[in-house]
């Protein structure tokens, strides 16, 4: 039966695991943003909105009357937003789409979406398949755990304890 401390430190080994496959397993993971466009004295504001690839906007109403962001391209279209109320829109691919309000079709605007996002908003996160990188990253960080535990108590952690 392990003792307290040998168990510590096999937790401690599979533990620097996780730490090194979450550490060295990343690649590029865009965060996506989210993007406001007002909507008040039968306008949108601002009028064009650059974003990133991935990123949503988000429209809010503060006329009386209900209004819709519908792209000219039928990409998108809100449906009615009531006033006091929003509606969003993700964009998942790049382009300039051009909008309107389908109830008054003088409110105009245009989303302008990049192909790519801006180098500051990535953190490094690409998915590491179970069977390749991971595993033996966590397979060495246990096996430091059981060098660790031989420098301690003069056997590994999976050796069978002797008596005497």
């Amino acid at each position: 039966m392990a003792t307290r401390s040998t168990r510590r430190l096999l937790a401690r080994g599979v533990l620097g695991g996780i730490v090194a496959i979450l550490a060295s397993g990343l690649g590029s993971v865009v965060l996506a943003a989210d993007h406001a466009v007002d909507i008040a004295g039968f306008a949108f504001s601002p009028q064009t909105v650059a974003i990133a690839v991935g990123d949503t906007v988000t429209w809010t109403n503060a006329d009386a009357q209900g209004h819709t962001a519908t792209a000219d391209d039928a990409s998108f279209d809100t449906g009615t937003i009531a006033n006091g109320t929003s509606k969003s829109a993700t964009f998942a691919t790049a382009g300039t789409f051009a909008y309107h309000c389908r109830i008054h079709a003088s409110m105009t605007a245009t989303i302008v979406v990049a192909g790519a996002p801006p180098a500051t908003d990535t953190v490094d996160a690409t998915p590491v398949s179970p069977g390749g990188q991971a595993w033996g990253l966590l397979a060495l960080a246990a096996l430091g755990g059981l060098g660790l535990a031989r420098r301690r108590f003069g056997r590994s952690l999976v050796e069978a304890p002797t008596k005497g």
